[in-house]
This record gives structure tokens, C-alpha cells and sequence, in this order.
């Protein structure tokens, strides 16, 4: 069984880190997801060819970071104090998507590219796959889940 749900395929017609954020977060809207609130762990801040939304809680990278924090498995707002971490994350990646497993599970799965994924925060680990090329398209959305995508999830 799979950790995650397959919410469709994301092949943007422009490499912009901009409509691809906005792609996406339509297509997360379109589904009935609503961005989840946390002001101690939002969307990370980014410059240059990158793209992110405080208001959405979303985030586009082009580069992966060089920091080898991110190649561990954690969830999302493990380190901040006084996080929510109970929400559900939305990924796509370009290639080399995240590696995600359930917590108490060594079975490991991968997204296809191109892939927009939903998983439960707590009940899952994620990590960026160990040794990945620096280029790297990535989205990131944190969302709230009712009970409808509670139930889909199995939670």
C-alpha cells in the first residue's frame, strides 16, 4: 500500500517557478484542499527562480538545497517549536521525486516525475533521495485535511 494518493500528472508548458505554483495550487483548490495555517513552520522564504506563497503555504524550488538535513527522513515542522504538523503535504517534483514512507515501516516509495502526491504529515516521513542532482523542480503545499481526505488517506 502506498502512503500516498495520486492527485494527477503536472508537466508544466512553462518552466517558470511562478506558474507552475500557480498551476498547482489551483489544481489543489479545484480538489477542495485548503491551505493549512502554521506561522511557525510556513512555506520556505525563496529568491531568485524560486516561488512561494505565505497565504497558500506553498513553495516552488528550481535548486535543491545543499544542506543534508533535507536527505533524512523527518516530517514537516519536526524542529520548530510550537508547529502544527497535523496536515497533509501536496509534492510534485520534476524529477527525483521525494522518497516518503509510513513511520513505523521501513518500505520506502517514490513518486513518479511529474506526479502530485498527498500524504499525511504524521503518519509519514519524507526525504529529499540522497545524492539527487541540484536541479530540481519541486512544489510543496501543506494543506488542511477534513474528513473526506482523512478517510481517502485511511487516518
Amino acid at each position: 500500500m502506498k502512503p500516498f494518493i495520486v492527485l494527477g500528472i503536472y508537466q508544466p508548458e512553462r518552466w517558470r517557478a511562478q506558474q507552475i505554483g500557480q498551476d498547482l495550487t489551483d489544481l489543489t483548490a479545484r480538489l477542495g484542499l485548503q491551505p493549512h495555517y502554521d506561522p511557525a513552520h510556513g512555506p520556505l522564504k525563496l529568491k531568485g527562480r524560486n516561488w512561494s506563497s505565505p497565504h497558500l503555504h506553498a513553495e516552488v524550488r528550481r535548486r535543491t538545497f545543499k544542506t543534508t538535513q533535507a536527505e533524512s527522513f523527518h516530517y514537516d515542522g519536526d524542529l520548530e517549536p510550537n508547529s502544527r504538523p497535523d496536515c497533509g503535504i501536496v509534492l510534485w517534483a520534476s524529477n527525483h521525486p521525494t522518497e516518503i514512507k509510513l513511520r513505523n515501516l521501513d518500505f520506502v516509495v517514490q513518486p513518479k516525475p511529474y506526479e502530485v502526491v498527498l500524504f499525511h504529515n504524521l503518519s509519514c516521513l519524507h526525504r529529499r533521495p540522497p545524492n539527487v542532482p541540484r536541479i530540481r523542480w519541486v512544489y510543496r503545499q501543506r494543506v488542511q485535511l477534513n474528513s473526506e481526505w482523512r478517510r481517502r488517506l485511511g487516518l
